[in-house]
């Protein structure tokens, strides 16, 4: 008899934040048999339009943690500002995979890059201001990158500061945080490497994606990336080490400079799956959420096959009004290579991750020209 333990189809699985992630994680564990619960405050949170059950408390609700315990048999995240304390609190009870420990670090900047640090990872000079006063002190020269040690994500709560009049004007309108500072580097690329790991020392690592940002926003990723296979080996061999690090289980996302010298430095770690991963659902025989609930049921973590090249293009903020006008809709579609995802978020905003759109197959260079040409036509 086998010794493997393995959480049997039919089976709950709780999913904590109800975003778009956690959608495509809720539809890889129907595929695979499992039911999922999914709990988002939000109710109209776009998980949920696949669960089987929902729950819309705040997180901190007593009656509803019960019920969730009650519900499900084992239980992952696909945001990082879940409550550690709930999190803590279910594994008790629970396999919930990647924990609380990998969760607080993700929480707070100043932990994360401590970590980091004395693993001996590669990463951007960097201080710790733990209040306004503090930025007296600061030793690094300008150029800044200013970000709050907690609740930062997607661009929010961070700065570039070039100069004494913006840093003057940052003092003027934060208060009561505690903040990292970081050198402006000078990279040419942002990459990130999706890691899969079931916790017991296997780490299965996703080919490295080339990424481009607007405004601290993930716009465009790119697999495979435009770069020499050395350096995306060295991205790969560098990611296991910084989750083998960790001594967790689940999919985490490790976010990396390769600056103009080649050399490659740790941004940050996200402990799930991540945007830049989306190609995975068509571009490789195992996505980043079938991986993610892989491990999480104890089910084998392996090499997925790479099955052809793609670009997403991230839908932002109006976008998804300009794209849902019967004329680029049409266009889009007229497309073989181009795969609309839409995420069923019921409120536009400024910025705001509203879908994607996936090209995939032929070379590279002829995809990117096709997203940057869909881009174009959604500002006209």
């Amino acid at each position: 008899m086998s010794s493997v333990s393995i959480l049997p189809p039919g089976s709950t699985l709780g999913m904590l934040g109800g975003g778009q992630l956690g959608g495509f994680f809720t539809e890889a564990a129907l595929r695979m048999g499992y039911k999922v619960a999914v709990w988002d405050p939000d109710p109209l949170a776009p998980a949920k339009r696949y669960s089987t059950y929902s729950i819309d408390a705040p997180f901190d609700d007593e009656e509803q943690i019960i019920f969730f315990s009650n519900t499900v048999d084992a239980i992952s995240l696909e945001w990082e500002n879940v409550p550690s304390r709930l999190v803590t609190k279910l594994e008790q009870t629970h396999l919930v995979k990647p924990g609380s420990k990998s969760l607080k670090l993700a929480q707070n900047r100043i932990e994360e890059k401590t970590f980091l640090s004395s693993n001996k990872f590669p990463v951007t000079p960097h201080e710790f201001v733990l209040n306004a006063q503090e930025f007296k002190g600061i030793k690094i020269p300008k150029p800044w990158i200013v970000k709050t040690a907690t609740l930062g994500y997607d661009g929010h709560g961070q700065w570039k500061i070039e100069n004494d009049t913006q840093e003057r004007e940052l003092l003027k309108a934060i208060h009561g945080e505690s903040w990292v500072i970081e050198s402006v580097v000078d990279y040419r690329l942002e990459m990130s490497v999706i890691i899969v790991s079931n916790g017991k020392g296997n780490l299965v690592a996703y080919p490295p994606t080339e990424n481009t940002h607007q405004g601290g926003i993930l716009r465009m990723s790119i697999s495979p990336p435009r770069l020499k296979t050395e350096i995306q080996n060295k991205a790969i061999d560098l990611a296991k080490e910084v989750i083998g690090c960790l001594d967790d289980a689940g999919v985490f996302c490790v976010e990396m400079f390769l600056t103009a010298t080649d050399e490659i430095l740790v941004n940050e770690i996200a402990p799930r799956p991540h945007n830049s991963g989306h190609h995975t659902i068509d571009a490789f025989s195992i996505s980043q959420y079938e991986s993610q609930v892989r491990a999480l049921v104890g089910l084998p973590v392996i090499e997925p096959d790479f099955l052809n090249a793609s670009v997403l293009l991230n839908i932002l903020g109006e976008e998804a009004d300009i794209l849902s006008d019967t004329d680029h809709k049409f266009e889009l579609y007229s497309d073989s290579s181009a795969r609309l995802y839409m995420y069923g978020k019921q409120s536009v905003r400024p910025r705001r991750k509203m879908g994607h759109v996936m090209f995939l197959g032929g070379s590279v260079e002829d995809l990117i020209s096709k997203a940057e040409n869909t881009l174009m036509a959604l500002k006209n």
